[in-house]
């Protein structure tokens, strides 16, 4: 992992706890996390606002361990979003870690 992604992902993590202010599962405020609806490792999508809510510790690692349950829940909470991402995610376009940490500020 570069530094540039290091500090992206940093970055993106405040931003989506900071937006959410919740967990958007329970409610609650503390402990929370930032959760890629679709893995990282799809680095198209890695930053993308849309791949990403803010979890409390707990229900983030609930889900973590139930995949299934946790496409139920997005699917249900955020109608057509997996779709969109998972489009998004196959285009496999490169990213520029430097620029995405510029956007990120």
């Amino acid at each position: 992992m570069t530094k540039h992604m290091q500090k992206a992902d940093s970055l993106f993590s405040k931003m989506i706890r900071e937006r959410d202010g919740h967990c958007v599962n329970c409610g609650s405020t503390h402990f929370l996390q930032c959760a890629h609806i679709i893995t990282r490792s799809y680095k198209s999508i890695r930053t993308d606002e849309d791949n990403a809510v803010a979890l409390c510790r707990s229900c983030h690692t609930y889900y973590t361990h139930r995949p299934l349950e946790w496409m139920d829940f997005i699917e249900e909470t955020y109608p057509g979003r997996i779709r969109a991402l998972r489009e998004k995610a196959l285009t496999y376009q490169k990213v520029d870690w430097k620029k995405e940490v510029e956007r990120l500020k």
